[in-house]
């Protein structure tokens, strides 16, 4: 009886190994996709994982990121939206998986300024306060997170550019972004860690 329960057990053990290795194999798949300037077969990759791992939030917020990230490219307002509609059926389910997560909010400020890249006209009045609220509730969930305090900044810089307004004080802000990203840590698997060369990027061109 003993030797039964220490088979059966050795098989869950196994069984979760071999889940955790598809998980792991899938993910870098989807990022070296992505690295590859295939976004949408990443994006597709990603969903893939999410339907398998059901309780991980993690399939999602990056089937969600590579989709918004795509949508700032240039294209068609109509396939933009459509991009953005899926993005955010998959940040909601997200949030239904992780909620209160400073990652999954700071991403949805992201996913309605992609809607205000796409047509200002329309969504700046409509979703500028929203985004700002979102990235602000990002950080207060963890002031440590560096891509919370670079996404509200970076949002309030373009606001600052287009209503000619100084932008030294922002930029002086984000400078004190960097650190962070030396810093963040995180024992979940394939947590956001990305940002940096963003900020440096934006402190290189600030004031421009």
């Amino acid at each position: 009886m003993k030797n039964i329960i220490i088979i059966f057990t050795l098989l869950i053990a196994g069984d979760t190994i071999i889940a955790q290795d598809a998980f792991t194999e899938g993910m870098k798949k989807g990022l070296h996709l992505w690295s590859e300037g295939k976004a949408m077969e990443a994006s597709a990759l990603f969903e893939r994982i999410a339907l398998a791992e059901k309780d991980n939030w993690i399939p999602c917020y990056y089937a969600a990121q590579t989709l918004i990230t795509e949508s700032f490219k240039n294209g068609e307002p109509s396939r933009k939206n459509e991009i953005l509609e899926k993005a955010k059926a998959f940040v909601d389910t997200a949030h239904e998986r992780s909620p209160n997560n400073s990652e999954i909010t700071t991403l949805e400020g992201l996913l309605y300024t992609g809607y205000v890249a796409m047509d200002p006209a329309i969504y700046g009045m409509k979703y500028s306060q929203k985004i700002m609220e979102l990235h602000q509730r990002a950080i207060a969930l963890d002031k440590e997170n560096p891509r919370a305090h670079a996404n509200l900044i970076e949002y309030e810089m373009g606001s600052a550019k287009f209503f000619n307004q100084d932008q030294a004080p922002l930029c002086a802000k984000m400078e004190k972004v960097l650190p962070l990203f030396e810093s963040q840590s995180s024992e979940v698997p394939f947590a956001p860690s990305y940002g940096k060369e963003r900020v440096e990027e934006v402190i290189k061109n600030c004031g421009m």
